[in-house]
């Protein structure tokens, strides 16, 4: 069989100082991942891409490079069916530069013993908005309609006929690199590629709030908060694994594969509570009751509409709070701040992948058993 690993990873040359090093980080990854699936067994690996300096250095690793500037503008499903048609393979596995830097050889072999062995099939690492798709056959993805974004391609693909097979999970399945806060819990966890340790451990940003949360993990009966798109399998994570109480708030999963971001009809209960009490009251509220916060920001950000920028975003998650040009954002972030308990501010990774890693950490401190659930195809 002929197989396929196709990486993304490209966009807009940086802009200011804390794009750069975005941009740094998330290329060392992707080289990493390149290397990676170089070495899973996989035919081939493609890397798509319009960044001229990444290309390079992943073609010396050995992977084909395919540009993504035929599609302007560019569209991420239209580019994708091209650059799988191109490759001619039998079955693919995709994922962006970024995702799942902590995947193990194991679980790559997991992947690809799944997708061979019960066709037509999609194998995804999330229910909802997935960072890894692998599928067989891979002519199935012209059975759909070519998705903007990647968030929906593992629902489409399903659509189109294939079953679904979710990957067990794991930190590193569930762990995907898109905020500060990302980055600042790979260099906490020591894990990572080389290329990735390297750059994690060059940085500035500040870490006192994440590292005083990750501590609170390994006490005993620690009252912790999980507010955001809080899913299933890291609260039975914490429940098989640590002897913590959650008080958990989720709502709005799904926020970005279902397209309720992008038409303003994210409703957050969080977010009319903030209002109505004040920022500085609702974390004084936390702090009452909790001895630390995982907070992922962006369904507040979005309530009702409203846009807040990467830019207002990031900064937010590193408590810049003189860069922060929206005034809810920067109201809301020196309440976190002033917060006398650690208040951990980030995307979906920080109540799913990058907690887990953090969870897993606390286990390791802790000197206790992890009790995983156990392995095998987990049809869904």
């Amino acid at each position: 069989m002929n197989r396929a690993a196709v990486i993304f990873e490209g966009g807009h040359p940086p802009h200011n100082a804390l794009e750069q090093t975005i941009t740094g980080l998330r290329h060392a990854i992707t080289l990493d991942t390149v290397a990676k699936y170089r070495q899973s067994g996989v035919e081939q690996v493609v890397l798509a891409t319009n960044l001229p300096a990444l290309a390079a250095d992943a073609a010396r690793l050995g992977a084909r490079i395919a540009d993504t500037q035929p599609e302007q503008p560019f569209h991420f499903g239209r580019a994708l069916q091209r650059i799988v048609r191109e490759t001619g393979a039998d079955a693919i596995l995709y994922c962006s530069g970024a995702a799942l830097p902590l995947i193990s050889p194991a679980e790559v072999a997991w992947i690809l013993q799944a997708m061979e062995s019960r066709p037509p099939c999609v194998v995804v690492n999330n229910l909802q908005s997935v960072d890894l798709v692998a599928w067989n056959p891979a002519h199935y993805l012209e059975r759909i309609t070519p998705p903007d974004s990647d968030n929906f391609l593992g629902w489409l693909l399903r659509e189109a006929g294939m079953e679904r097979i979710l990957i067990p999970n794991s930190a590193a399945i569930h762990f995907d690199l898109d905020t500060p806060t990302d980055f600042l819990i790979l260099a906490l966890s020591g894990q990572g590629g080389p290329r990735a340790r390297a750059a994690v451990q060059g940085l500035s940003w500040p870490t006192e709030r994440l590292i005083a949360a990750a501590e609170v993990l390994a006490t005993d009966l620690p009252e912790v908060a999980l507010i955001g798109r809080v899913g299933t399998p890291i609260v039975d994570h914490f429940n098989r694994n640590l002897r913590v109480r959650l008080r958990v708030f989720s709502e709005e999963r799904g926020m970005k594969a279902l397209r309720r971001e992008d038409e303003g009809r994210v409703v957050s209960l969080v977010a009319d509570m903030i209002d109505d009490l004040g920022p500085g009251q609702f974390f004084r509220r936390l702090e009452s009751i909790c001895s630390a916060v995982f907070f992922d920001t962006r369904v507040v950000f979005a309530n009702r509409g409203h846009r807040v920028s990467d830019w207002d975003r990031y900064h937010s998650d590193l408590g810049m709070v003189d860069q922060i040009r929206d005034p809810w954002v920067r109201t809301f972030t020196e309440a976190a701040l002033a917060c006398l308990i650690p208040v951990v501010l980030g995307g979906h990774s920080v109540v799913s992948g990058g907690l887990w890693l953090l969870a897993d950490r606390a286990i390791a401190k802790r000197g206790g058993p992890r009790i995983s659930q156990a392995k095998g195809f987990a049809p869904a």
